[in-house]
């Protein structure tokens, strides 16, 4: 007995036809043909054969367990050598102590 998802062909007197089950009831059987229509029909032995079975639901499976990615170690590079600072002079520099002085005496 064919069951809803089916590829069937059905023999009749113009000839044989295609589609698919798209409904079942005891013995009724819904057909979607390749035409574009639709039609409800009880089989006799042997008018109606199954093609194409539909595929079988896939069984869910629990997703795969990844394993933590290792993370590389980045390449040692040479250390970075410093450049010495330069001296700064403070001969242009006032500092804020003297400006202080400067505007208390006025």
């Amino acid at each position: 007995m064919a069951e809803v998802g089916d590829r069937v062909e059905v023999l009749s007197k113009s000839g044989p036809r295609l589609g698919v089950v798209v409904g079942v009831s005891g013995t009724l059987v819904t057909v979607e043909w390749d035409t574009g229509g639709r039609t409800a029909v009880i089989p006799a032995p042997g008018v109606m054969s199954v093609i194409g079975a539909r595929r079988a639901p896939a069984k869910k499976r629990p997703p795969a367990k990844k394993a933590p990615a290792k993370k590389k170690a980045a390449p040692r590079k040479a250390p970075v050598k410093k450049k010495a600072a330069a001296k700064k002079s403070s001969a242009g520099k006032k500092s804020s102590a003297g400006k202080k002085k400067a505007k208390k005496g006025r």
